[in-house]
């Protein structure tokens, strides 16, 4: 009997799962995104990151334009506005104070390397007036001039090296001044070989020595001293102008802090703002304050522009001039009655001479000072070439380099002695003058900034009390 199979039993397959709108079932790595080894879907974090980003940037906006509208919007508008202008004042404030503080500091520092240019100038043609004269005597020449050459050699071929150190723009100018000196004192020593053995080439070394330092180491002099004043001048309109910025800064800034009050004053039916006012205040106080500050450093500088460096100036001038001529009238002897060249030299050397003391005696700088004794010299030199045009060289030789009283070099030095002594006292007054006007300029320029800020405080302050009233 075959044993009977318990009935086979059925069960119903389990239900699909659910799929979403997608069509994708619920919890399949197309729907979670990519696992391990599927290789397929796409991180969703990129997008996610950028819509958050995006929705910063679009929640600060919209915060800002709530917190721009309205009257509290149009307060925080005029507190930025003027806290804006009152800084800014205050750096225009600090900035006028340094630029003319720095420009009488360059002013000062050009002014001196002028007066070294000048020196060198001097002494280059104090120089040449030494070796000219001494050639007059043959032989071997005096020892005094001889030294005095020496030391004029010596200094100037030390403030050429000085200058260059204090400016070194002139650098290139003073190397080429240099080496013209150096070819000219070269050529000084062929001559004086030459005359020591009487040799007639001797006076065309010397002629050559002169007309070469005449049309090089004085051309580049010249032009240096132009370079220096021109500076100078530049440094004293910048002085002059400082005070532009500062009062252009304070009446724009004025203005933007009366337009603020005038607005609060209608808005908040309010006459007056005290933080504004005292913002107000500061500004105007330290505009006025500065502007006369500044001006009265304007009128310093245009009465040392005009006096005590005017003067020293001319003084400067004179001295180099009466080298010059004192050095041709030398080349007019050496030359025998061919140097009619030399005398026209000398007439013009002595013209501008004679303008530069006039300049001098017009100004007030000068009034103390007692007038340099250039006629007496030139008084003698008309004697010299009385005797020389008369066919008394000899006479006329011993006039010129003699050291007696009445002598061309006795009253030569007493020009030159005492021109140096006022050119010394005149620079040193232009220092002392130039450093004297500007120096509570850098304190200023603290107190200025300092001043900015506080107005700038002041303006948000009262900004913030007619904002409190909104909360």
């Amino acid at each position: 009997m075959t044993p009977s199979l318990p009935p086979a039993t059925t069960s119903a397959a389990p239900p699909p799962p659910a799929l979403p709108p997608s069509g994708r079932a619920v919890g399949t790595p197309a729907a979670l995104g990519s696992g391990p080894g599927t290789g397929t879907g796409t991180a969703p974090m990129p997008a996610v990151r950028a819509t958050g980003i995006r929705g910063l940037l679009e929640a600060a906006t919209a915060a800002i334009r709530v917190a721009m509208s309205g009257t509290p919007g149009h307060l925080r508008t005029l507190g930025m506005v003027g806290v804006a202008a009152t800084l800014l004042f205050g750096l225009a404030a600090g900035q006028s104070f340094r630029s003319a503080d720095g420009a009488l500091t360059r002013a000062a520092a050009n002014s001196d390397q002028l007066v070294r240019i000048q020196a060198i100038q001097t002494n280059v043609v104090r120089a040449d007036a030494d070796a000219t004269n001494a050639f007059l005597v043959g032989g071997l020449e005096p020892p005094a001039q001889r030294a005095d050459y020496t030391t004029a050699i010596t200094s100037a071929s030390q403030l050429i090296a000085e200058a260059a150190q204090h400016q070194p723009v002139d650098g290139a100018a003073l190397a080429a001044l240099n080496q013209a000196l150096i070819t000219y004192t070269g050529q000084v020593e062929q001559a004086r070989a030459n005359n020591r053995q009487a040799l007639p080439i001797g006076a065309q070394y010397l002629k050559n020595a002169s007309a070469d330092l005449r049309t090089t180491a004085l051309p580049l002099l010249k032009n240096l001293s132009d370079a220096n004043n021109a500076r100078v001048a530049e440094e004293f309109d910048r002085a002059d102008r400082a005070a532009l910025w500062l009062v252009i800064a304070g009446l724009l800034t004025l203005a933007v802090l009366v337009l603020a009050l005038v607005w609060l004053a209608r808005r908040t039916r309010r006459y007056l703002n005290l933080p504004l006012v005292a913002a107000a205040v500061v500004v105007l106080v330290t505009l006025v304050a500065g502007t006369v500050g500044l001006l009265a450093v304007q009128t310093k500088v245009d009465a040392t522009r005009n006096g005590v460096y005017a003067a020293t100036l001319a003084t400067a001038q004179a001295r180099i001039a009466g080298f010059d001529a004192k050095s041709n009238e030398s080349l007019t002897l050496i030359a025998r009655g061919s140097g009619a060249t030399f005398e026209k030299a000398w007439q013009a050397s002595a013209a501008t001479v004679t303008s530069q003391l006039t300049r001098l005696g017009q100004n007030p700088s000068s009034s103390g000072m007692a007038p340099l004794p250039w006629p007496d010299y030139a008084s003698v030199h008309t004697k010299i070439r009385a005797l020389d045009d008369s066919g008394d060289w000899e006479g006329a030789v011993a006039l010129a380099t003699g050291q007696g009283s009445g002598t061309g070099n006795a009253t030569f030095t007493a020009f030159d002695t005492s021109s140096g002594k006022q050119l010394s006292a005149l620079s040193d007054q232009t220092s002392q003058q130039l450093g004297a006007t500007g120096d509570w300029l850098p304190f200023a320029a603290v107190l200025g900034l300092l001043a900015g800020a506080i107005a700038a405080a002041c303006v948000w302050w009262g900004v913030s009390l007619r904002l409190e009233e909104y909360r």
